[in-house]
């Protein structure tokens, strides 16, 4: 018996570290503009992203699901999809802080990748400053250039065309528009990354099916799960 376990705690820990090295750090960071984002709840964005400092293209999927109060704070449930070239989508839902920038702290996570069963992140992987999920990267709006109306995707939109430093202080060009929800951005270009609007609208739905499990407790599902394969 003592074998058994210790050949469990074996197989625990680095089924751990694969799945934090691979499935949870295969989500990628999110763009926001500060002060566009709004916690509107059902609405919903999808746009396409080019990573051009690894050259990979992407599609990510944001949306505001329920409001709920948590530790004394208002806060809304969030999702985050993506779905890249090279990996199985991934879901992420996460309970955040409402903050006039846009997702505070984060009080619970939960991610789904396609194939597997939802799991309720440990802490660790989304407390502090270094991140596995939730990471999202807030520019602040430093300079707004023109106003214009434009028709996007054969809808009519007020846009601003603004400068925007990045958490690094870099300046990154953006069109924003608070008419599209949640997050108020239209475009966004700058030399790591293009982020360009595809859809939006309300009535999301959460994309998690499923019960999530405890972290540790799924660890053991997929591992006995592999061995009967």
């Amino acid at each position: 018996m003592k074998k058994i376990c210790i050949l469990m705690l074996m197989v625990l820990i680095s089924c751990s570290t694969i799945l934090s090295a691979e499935e949870i750090k295969g989500q990628k960071p999110v763009m926001l503009i500060g002060e566009t984002f709004q916690f509107v709840q059902g609405s919903w964005g999808r746009y396409f992203i080019h990573d051009r400092q690894k050259n990979e293209y992407y599609q990510m999927s944001i949306a505001i699901l329920e409001k709920e109060r948590r530790d004394w704070k208002d806060c809304s449930w969030m999702e985050v999809e993506i779905i890249s070239e090279n990996n199985p989508p991934v879901v992420t839902k996460f309970l955040a802080e409402e903050t006039k920038e846009g997702p505070g702290d984060l009080k619970e996570v939960i991610v789904q990748v396609k194939g597997y069963s939802p799991f309720i992140v440990p802490g660790s992987f989304y407390e502090g400053k270094d991140k596995e999920v939730g990471d999202f990267k807030t520019a602040h709006v430093a300079k707004r250039i023109e106003k214009n109306a434009i028709n996007y995707k054969n809808r009519p939109l007020t846009v601003w065309k603004v400068e925007a430093q990045d958490p690094k202080g870099k300046t990154i060009d953006a069109l924003i528009s608070e008419e599209v929800l949640p997050i108020g951005v239209v475009m966004v270009e700058s030399p790591e990354s293009g982020m360009y609007l595809d859809d939006w609208g309300m009535n999301a739905k959460s994309k998690i099916e499923g019960t999530p499990l405890n972290f540790y407790i799924w660890l053991i599902h997929q591992t006995f799960d592999g061995m009967g394969q």
